[in-house]
């Protein structure tokens, strides 16, 4: 709570700064959370992925991995737009940190029948770590054959294909930046510890306490485990 209380949900960011936060770490793997902050999307700003900011950062701590994540409003949309400043970050931390792997965290809403969405362009962002990010998130309990917040959602639902005019952060890496990526979008159950006053939406909302402490560990046994591959 106390690293999320740090992203500004809706306000633009002072003149001279960023609306990301990168935060160098000493493992070859970069954690994404593009959507930590409302964004401008279809003429409107969309919410914010609540917790995602937090989520990474403090992923990042546990494990060392390098952190980039949206932590004021943006009027592009980090994930989608090809030109947003995010993407031009994203492509100086790889120049300059030489990353193996991209991870980028998205949530998604508690009334989705998994826990996690996995998206690897259908295998196509990262043929050689998709098996183990499955592996893991199997020895995790997570699994395609489960319900609820221990489902597994792989390539279906969001698949992190983008279209023409919409290039996600996970195409963008394997495509123009010529590095595995992988997107994962978790449930609110599993991230949001307890809504901030605010945010987007009002109403109060509390996540399962321990799904969010396993969510934790699995994205810290992932980084682990692709740091490695």
């Amino acid at each position: 709570m106390a690293l999320e209380s740090e992203t500004s949900y809706q306000i633009d960011p002072a003149p001279g700064e960023d609306g990301f936060l990168f935060v160098p770490g000493s493992l070859p793997v970069l954690l994404s959370a593009p959507h930590g902050a409302a964004h401008w999307r279809n003429e409107r700003y969309k919410e914010e992925d609540e917790y995602t900011a937090g989520l990474v950062r403090l992923v990042g701590e546990i494990t060392g991995a390098h952190v980039i994540c949206a932590n004021r409003r943006s009027s592009a949309d980090p994930n989608a737009d090809m030109d947003a400043p995010y993407k031009a970050a994203l492509k100086e931390i790889v120049r300059q940190h030489n990353p193996r792997i991209v991870l980028d965290i998205h949530g998604c809403k508690p009334e989705n029948g998994f826990g996690i969405a996995l998206g690897t362009m259908k295998g196509a962002s990262s043929p050689r770590h998709r098996p183990v990010i499955l592996q893991i998130l199997h020895e995790q309990g997570f699994s395609e054959s489960h319900t609820g917040l221990a489902g597994l959602n792989v390539d279906k639902k969001y698949p992190a294909m983008g279209e023409d005019s919409r290039e996600p952060v996970t195409r963008f890496a394997w495509e123009k930046l010529g590095l595995p990526a992988a997107q994962f979008e978790v449930n609110a159950h599993l991230r949001v510890v307890q809504r901030l006053s605010g945010a987007s939406t009002p109403e109060p909302f509390t996540g399962d306490p321990q799904g969010i402490l396993h969510m934790i560990a699995t994205l810290s046994a992932l980084v682990k485990a692709l740091a490695t591959v």
